[in-house]
């Protein structure tokens, strides 16, 4: 007798079907559900970046099957879809608030918008501070970099030694420190420095603009005292010109402004030059074109200033630097790298050049017989 076995083929498809729920496989579906929400590790960081410049944004997340979309104040950018964007400015107005959009089948994650600043390819960002050393205040040795991106120096030496540098400061990673001034201080004679540290002014008037053109000198009492370009915010309500205000600070970073103008001679000015000398203050500051020469006023507090004489001047030389005592005399160091002297604080000698390419210099006794000159000069080391 033959016994007829059952038709298996339902129980072959049932453990087909266990095995294949049980093994790695699975559709878009379970991928989709399986997946964990997008976690933000490190984010884009802001940025100053010039017209025709290149900088790459980078983000970083957490999770499988990222998709990315990164945004314009708000809005899409084209074909901007990967963990990094590529940025290349061709105008000043495509900066902005920048963020990413990460997502996958769990979730999405929005970076922190950043700020995109955009600048022109022409400015003070493209040099570098270079400082030097001499025996004397005549010559001085091979520069290296002191600051990059900045420019518009001053120096001076406390009664304690400490040396300060006070500068325009241009750093494009950090926009919120972008064309504000900024303080380095050494202890050692100007062998090592602190790095930059924007400074506070507090005090200014209603609607004036920050401060700029940065002078630092040392008051009788040992305080500091900032000198700097001020004046209303284009298109504000008054039509004052730019002249010259001040602050204090014992610390170095905080100032505390000095009410009203220290120097106004009605016609925008810029850039001065201050010093104490002989018991008196001199304060000097470019008329306008090289041939106009300089203003030049003085004071007995450092606060209320009389001009006397303008400074007269040729095409070749640049009334745009600083001054500083030497010896008995005082000395103007100007642009493009010379100076000029003076023993009564009136009549200036010819101009000397210093054989150096660079700008806007300043120059301090750090030691007795260690000289610095700090000036601008093209970027490199």
């Amino acid at each position: 007798m033959q016994l007829e076995l059952p038709c298996r083929q339902p129980v072959i498809l049932l453990l087909l079907a266990t095995a294949l729920a049980c093994d790695g496989g699975h559709d878009a579906t379970t991928a989709a559900s399986e997946d964990t929400a997008p976690v933000l590790v490190s984010g884009p960081a802001p940025r100053i970046v010039p017209v025709g410049a290149t900088w790459t944004f980078t983000v970083t997340t957490t999770g499988a099957r990222l998709a990315y979309q990164w945004r314009r104040d708000g809005q899409p950018i084209a074909g901007a879809t990967a963990a990094a964007y590529v940025f290349t400015p061709r105008s000043m107005a495509e900066g902005g608030r920048f963020d990413v959009v990460v997502r996958n089948g769990a979730g999405a994650v929005t970076s922190p918008p950043v700020t995109v600043r955009v600048v022109s390819t022409q400015g003070p960002w493209q040099q570098d501070l270079k400082i030097a050393v001499g025996t004397d205040a005549d010559r001085f040795g091979t520069p290296t970099t002191f600051v990059r991106q900045a420019g518009v120096v001053s120096l001076a030496r406390r009664t304690s030694g400490q040396l300060v540098a006070v500068f325009q400061w241009f750093p494009f990673d950090d926009p919120d420190a972008f064309d504000l001034v900024a303080a380095s201080v050494s202890t050692d004679g100007g062998r090592s420095w602190s790095a930059p540290r924007t400074l506070t002014v507090t005090g200014l008037p209603a609607g004036f603009q920050r401060p700029f053109d940065p002078t630092i000198t040392v008051r009788e009492d040992g305080a500091l005292r900032l000198f700097f370009t001020c004046g209303p915010l284009p298109g504000g309500a008054t039509t004052a010109t730019l002249g010259f205000c001040s602050a204090t600070s014992t610390d170095g970073v905080t100032y505390t402004v000095e009410p009203g103008y220290r120097f106004n001679p009605g016609r925008n000015a810029v850039d001065c030059a201050v010093l104490r000398w002989n018991g008196q203050w001199h304060l000097t500051a470019p008329i306008g074109a090289p041939q106009e020469g300089a203003y030049h006023a003085v004071s007995a507090d450092g606060l209320t200033f009389t001009r006397v004489a303008d400074i007269p001047s040729t095409a070749t030389v640049n009334w745009t630097g600083n001054l500083v005592a030497v010896g008995s005399t005082l000395r103007f160091y100007g642009s493009p790298l010379w100076y000029a002297a003076t023993t009564d604080g009136a009549t200036w000698g010819t101009p000397r050049s210093l054989g150096v390419t660079g700008g806007d210099p300043a120059v301090v006794e750090a030691e007795p017989g260690r000289w610095l000159i700090v000036y601008t000069g093209a970027p490199g080391s």
